[in-house]
């Protein structure tokens, strides 16, 4: 976890190691709605991606969009399992570039998105959304917003529909 339970514990003024089962379930909660309802990646995990068909040309390249992007400072590293395959930062998402010779198609993208360092304004709302999961349990029970990454997405300037 590279947030640590110090951390949340400071975060949400907890003084005690009583609530921390609660703390790590809820940031497993927390990462896991980050990637379901943005596409990006917290944690370095690698993930494969089905290109149906060769497709379509941007820029005169090739570009297929990733389907899960890290969520980390500018400087991304994505491996990609085909030899020569390269990728483009365009408006901060990342492409494949599968304008390469011998690919067959319908094909698999392996690659691995996410290092653990993570933009200050999704770090805050991570530590934000896990203080809130672990406030909305027992008898102090609140309303958790629906909406919540769907408000905090837009101000990072991209997300992945």
């Amino acid at each position: 976890m590279p947030l640590d339970l110090a951390k949340f514990r400071n975060w949400a003024r907890i003084p005690h190691t009583v609530d921390d089962p609660a703390i790590q379930l809820a940031y497993t909660a927390a990462v896991r709605e980050l990637e379901e309802r943005t596409g990006w990646c917290y944690d370095s995990v690698s993930r494969t991606q089905y290109v149906a068909e060769e497709p379509k040309e941007i820029n005169e390249r090739k570009l297929v969009l990733l389907a899960r992007q890290p969520a980390t400072l500018p400087t991304v590293t994505i491996n990609l399992v085909i030899t020569g395959l390269s990728t483009y930062t365009i408006n901060g998402l990342v492409y494949a570039d599968m304008d390469v010779a011998g690919i067959e198609y319908p094909t698999v993208i392996t690659y691995t998105a996410g290092n653990g360092t993570m933009n200050e304004l999704l770090e805050m709302a991570l530590l934000q959304r896990v203080t809130q999961l672990v406030n909305s349990r027992g008898d102090d029970t609140q309303a958790l917003a629906s909406d919540y990454w769907d408000r905090i997405c837009p101000m990072m300037g991209k997300g992945v529909g």
